[in-house]
């Protein structure tokens, strides 16, 4: 029977809705500059934009249904990282691939290192799934006890586990070597994997794609469009063993992708120096920004990929206040962290690492608040 009386899960909470921002700050959404939301600064490669030009105004092609096997896009990430097309299954984007991946397994109970991206509870709640929680500690940067996490999967034998690697929101990275122990403790203890990577893009060498592509039990899921800075476009992958990944995209709507993000993240794949210049250039403005931001007295923690999660220092606004003065003063928004699980209240934000010009008005706005802060009786609201 059908029942509507039962409490829904609570909405999760994410960065990058401007519309609304802005609406509740009395500003244009264009004139905000968005370090709440992990997104590639420098956009679509220049072939894959030409690509959304001609195909986006081609009425023809418009007309048409989506390729449902998603085959060019598929034989593009299949010669990328040199797995067997089978193994590959294409969603509309990484969140709803998950979805519909944990529909389709139905896990009665799950455990999820904390902090974790919030779209993992409000998933699992949404089928009943009931979450375990392994906290990670902010005294060792966020990073994942492999040892004390092996010991809770074989104590506890839940039916999957999900891990967020790197890390959001902390960008900790779990070394292969750790995720071996992982996955032999999972083996033992009848547990299936799901490692979402959806920042692994910026450690390439660490992932677990073709580890997944031959070891049933084991769920690779991507992102495309933050790496490939369009996320309006919603496309990303799973990698799972051949006859997993035929069992998982049952659960797939039939037309998962439009044509046009089809062909742009096919063109955009194949662009090796585009990778390597996003790399480059995202280490390099990572440390620039980690050393600027972490001498107004904030804790900005390590991270390998394209954010930084920081702890804001003694004696500043709770971050929700934080945010609304960046906004109202500096037309700046980040992430504010409240939302997280196992994180304290009023103590985090995260901030995305965007292009030198972008990063140094991020800079120059938390100085100020320093300085403020730093003049008897002095606050900001």
């Amino acid at each position: 029977m059908i029942r509507f009386d039962e409490p829904l899960p609570k909405p999760a909470v994410h960065g990058g809705d401007l519309e609304e921002t802005a609406a509740a700050n009395g500003v244009v959404p264009h004139d905000l500059l968005d370090f709440s939301v992990n997104i590639n600064p420098r956009g679509l490669p220049a072939r894959a934009r030409a690509q959304l030009t001609r195909d986006s105004s081609d009425v023809a092609e418009l007309g048409k249904y989506p390729d449902r096997s998603a085959n060019k896009l598929r034989q593009a990430l299949s010669e990328l990282h040199q797995i067997s097309r089978e193994s590959i299954i294409v969603g509309a984007g990484a969140e709803a691939l998950m979805l519909s991946m944990l529909q389709t397994l139905r896990p009665t109970q799950c455990l999820v290192p904390v902090p974790a991206f919030s779209e993992y509870a409000r998933a699992l709640g949404a089928i009943g799934s009931e979450s375990q929680h392994f906290c990670l500690r902010s005294d060792h940067g966020f990073e994942l006890d492999a040892n004390g996490f092996c010991a809770q999967l074989l104590a506890t034998r839940p039916d999957l586990t999900i891990i967020n690697n790197p890390h959001n929101p902390s960008g900790s990275l779990v070394s292969r070597e750790n995720m071996g122990k992982v996955i032999g403790a999972a083996k033992a203890s009848g547990t299936m994997i799901l490692v979402d990577e959806a920042f692994i893009d910026y450690c390439p060498d660490q992932s677990l794609i073709q580890t997944a592509s031959s070891t049933p039990g084991l769920i690779v899921v991507r992102s495309l469009t933050k790496f490939y800075g369009c996320p309006a476009l919603r496309v990303g992958y799973a990698v799972a063993s051949p006859d997993w990944a035929a069992r998982l995209s049952a659960g797939n709507p039939t037309w998962p992708v439009t044509t046009v993000a089809l062909n742009v993240l096919s063109v955009a794949v194949e662009d090796e120096e585009y990778r390597r210049d996003t790399l480059r250039e995202c280490d390099a403005q990572r440390r620039d920004l980690r050393m600027k931001l972490g001498a107004t007295g904030a804790t900005v923690y390590p991270s390998v990929a394209n954010f930084l999660l920081i702890r804001l220092p003694t004696g500043w606004p709770p971050a929700s206040d934080l945010r609304d003065h960046l906004i109202r003063e500096s037309k700046i928004v980040v992430r504010n962290c409240d939302s997280y699980d196992n994180l304290e209240t009023g103590h985090y934000i995260r901030v995305a690492v965007r292009g030198a010009g972008d990063n140094s008005r991020l800079v120059d706005a938390m100085v100020g608040i320093k300085g403020r802060l730093s003049q008897p009786r002095t606050t900001i609201s």
